[in-house]
């Protein structure tokens, strides 16, 4: 189970809260602290923290619109530094434009002006937590699936020319009690690959491949690759 992460929209007069579900998946604003000084505003989110069982920190950035860090940048990564000697882990996500989008949220929600003053900056909060989980989650799923494309790669040497040559492997096929796999060039964009087959040579405890070159039996092999594909997507 993941920790929580507390997320702060830090401005000169109002930090806004927001905290993450225990899955990481969804934020929700949950406060509005009015800024003392650092040490006072420092306790604040230490015991929000506390209350949420998390010492983890996600800080707004304020950087311009051209992507560089300004004044305001430095303010709140001064501020994120008493944090961390709290004993609080701070990451950053840019927060340009989010308070236009949670004010443009208040007033869809028909929120009058003195309540949007009261809950944007909290709302803010939970629009930059909200984005960088989304990012968080879509960059853990990239890895994956990295991760299972690369335990899919067999690398072989092209005897002509000594040169490793990545292949994807796509299935492994019967024949006839031989055991065959499908490959593709790894290297290959998917609208351009073709399929190969080979032959698996078991010698000893090591395995070694060997292009299938008959035709007849290349017609059969894909045959039954692509009834297995058409299996799979009916899953």
């Amino acid at each position: 189970m993941n920790e929580r992460i507390v997320c702060l929209d830090i401005g000169d007069a109002r930090i806004g809260v927001a905290v993450s579900d225990m899955t990481r998946l969804i934020a929700t604003p949950i406060d509005t602290i009015y800024r003392v000084g650092w040490g006072p505003d420092t306790k604040q989110v230490a015991a929000i923290c506390a209350q949420y069982d998390t010492t983890q920190v996600l800080a707004g950035w304020p950087l311009n619109m051209d992507g560089t860090a300004g004044f305001q940048s430095e303010k709140v990564k001064n501020f994120c530094a008493q944090l961390e000697k709290a004993g609080l882990t701070v990451y950053y996500q840019d927060e340009r434009l989010t308070t236009v989008t949670a004010t443009n949220a208040l007033i869809e929600g028909n929120m009058h002006r003195a309540e949007r003053k009261h809950n944007v900056d909290k709302v803010a909060a939970a629009v930059i937590l909200q984005q960088w989980l989304d990012t968080q989650r879509n960059l853990a799923q990239q890895q994956q699936e990295e991760t299972k494309m690369d335990e899919n790669i067999i690398e072989l040497i092209d005897d002509e020319t000594g040169e490793s040559v990545q292949f994807l492997h796509l299935a492994t096929l019967m024949h006839e009690d031989k055991e065959y796999i499908a490959v593709t060039d790894a290297a290959e964009d998917d609208e351009e690959c073709g399929v190969f087959f080979m032959e698996i040579i078991t010698e000893g405890e090591e395995d070694s491949y060997s292009p299938v070159e008959d035709e007849a039996l290349q017609d059969v092999l894909f045959e039954q690759f692509v009834a297995l594909m058409d299996e799979d997507d009916d899953e």
